[in-house]
């Protein structure tokens, strides 16, 4: 039973092309971390605003990936990119919850 996550990604004026590019190597990483089952990319442009919905094998590898990828200084390539860099990011996720087979 997949647990799912959704995070939301506003960049600032100009810098959509930047995370983009960011994405490419980081969602790489992500998508190899352990209990990472698929990442799903979407753009709203709009509102220059990237959405991931995240699927993970337990909640608990969900919060391992997030404590792994703050220590390991995310919050710094993004700053530059994103309207209220980490913490904005981190007080946009959704844990939604687990998948429901019904």
């Amino acid at each position: 039973m997949s647990f799912v996550a959704v995070a939301t990604f506003p960049c600032k004026p100009g810098q959509a092309q930047a995370l983009e590019d960011l994405f490419h190597s980081a969602l790489a990483d992500t998508r190899d971390f352990q209990g990472c089952e698929r990442i799903d990319v979407v753009f709203n442009e709009g509102a220059n605003t990237y959405l991931l919905v995240e699927y993970w094998d337990h909640e608990a590898s969900y919060d391992r990936y997030l404590q792994w990828r703050t220590d390991t200084g995310i919050a710094d390539a993004l700053a530059p990119i994103i309207e209220g860099g980490w913490e904005g990011i981190l007080a946009s996720v959704y844990r939604l919850g687990n998948i429901q087979k019904i």
